[in-house]
């Protein structure tokens, strides 16, 4: 693995390639902090191992600007056992606690509030790398270029008057630390990395089954139906409101492409990396192209007529939408054999 960069090196001395911002947007906003520090600062191209199990089955959420989430999340388990420290403290100590733990080597994401175009309130994360007397730098990984930063320096005056606190006065954080885990298997060979990935996340084989510890991998697309299913019964009454609103926009494609990019990034190196490819052959090789083309045409269709439906909220724009999300669906099932396919040749 390549030498971690300097935390407290200026933008001047370091800056990241669009390209990598551009992918950075692609994850999770939990994620896009591990990407950024296993992608951009410490240019570790395997990180995409780790989100292997991510694309097995899905719960729906009816509420919330999420409409489905992964029922399997090795890496978040990982994270949160080894990297993550969740703490509260009182906004008088914000400097100094933000200092603490930039100088044990963590980054510390703060909840911020915001206010969006149509009125909608919402927080977001800054991902503070930096503080300098009166000025932190926070980097933010986003789609909307005007909101994006890397190292953007602000006020700590600033950050005072956006950064959410609880009803007692005190202010969540999350500090982000290196996991020696994910260091450990960042410096291996790539095959060697893959299979390590594959069992810290309790995956192995039982009979020619994959299991998950003592429970077989559940592999499904019910989360999808319902999803599909909750459009069609809203779909009237957003047309007659004549609007959508921030969440649902979210609802729509943000987070649908979320759900699925990291995968095709994990599909990506898999193809491009000269050790595992040979270890699959010119078959998984050839189906992993086309379903990686499949899949990256799906979710195009569904960021498109998405768009469509914010922009223009009537009949024939939710009829395109979900004909799409439709197809979609369908392109996951075969996605997630392919999925399992590739951890059996790959681990057995």
């Amino acid at each position: 693995m390549s030498e971690r960069r300097d935390p407290a090196q200026s933008p001047a001395e370091f800056t990241p390639s669009d390209e990598q911002l551009d992918l950075a947007q692609y994850y999770i906003c939990q994620e896009r902090h591990l990407f950024h520090r296993y992608c951009i600062l410490d240019e570790s191209p395997a990180f995409p191992l780790f989100f292997m199990d991510r694309c097995y089955d899905w719960q729906f959420e009816s509420t919330g600007d999420v409409p489905i989430i992964s029922r399997y999340n090795g890496f978040m388990e990982l994270v949160c056992r080894e990297s993550w420290v969740e703490t509260t403290f009182a906004k008088d100590e914000l400097a100094a606690e933000i200092g603490r733990a930039i100088a044990s080597g963590a980054h510390v994401a703060l909840p911020v509030s915001f206010v969006h175009s149509d009125g909608t309130p919402y927080v977001t994360e800054w991902l503070v790398e930096v503080i300098d007397e009166d000025t932190i730098y926070y980097t933010k990984s986003t789609s909307d270029i005007k909101s994006r930063a890397f190292r953007r320096p602000v006020p700590f005056s600033e950050l005072l008057e956006r950064v959410v606190c609880t009803d007692d006065g005190r202010v969540s954080a999350t500090e982000i630390h290196p996991s020696s885990t994910v260091d450990r298997i960042l410096g291996m060979g790539s095959l060697e990395a893959f299979r390590a990935v594959f069992r810290e996340f309790g995956l192995r084989w039982e009979e020619g089954r994959l299991y998950r510890y003592v429970n077989p991998v559940v592999v499904g697309v019910e989360a999808i139906d319902q999803a599909i299913d909750a459009w069609e019964q809203r779909a009237e009454s957003i047309v007659t409101a004549g609007t959508v609103s921030f969440n649902d926009t979210s609802r729509l494609n943000k987070h649908v492409q979320n759900r699925f990019q990291p995968v095709q990034h994990f599909l990506q190196f898999l193809l491009s990396d000269a050790e595992i490819g040979p270890a699959l052959g010119d078959d998984l090789v050839t189906r992993i192209r086309g379903q990686w083309h499949q899949m990256d045409t799906a979710l195009a269709d569904v960021l498109k007529f998405g768009s469509l439906v914010v922009q223009q909220p009537v009949t024939r724009s939710f009829d395109l939408y979900l004909k799409y999300l439709r197809r979609l669906r369908d392109t996951v099932c075969e996605y997630q054999r392919l999925i399992v396919d590739i951890q059996r040749a790959l681990t057995q």
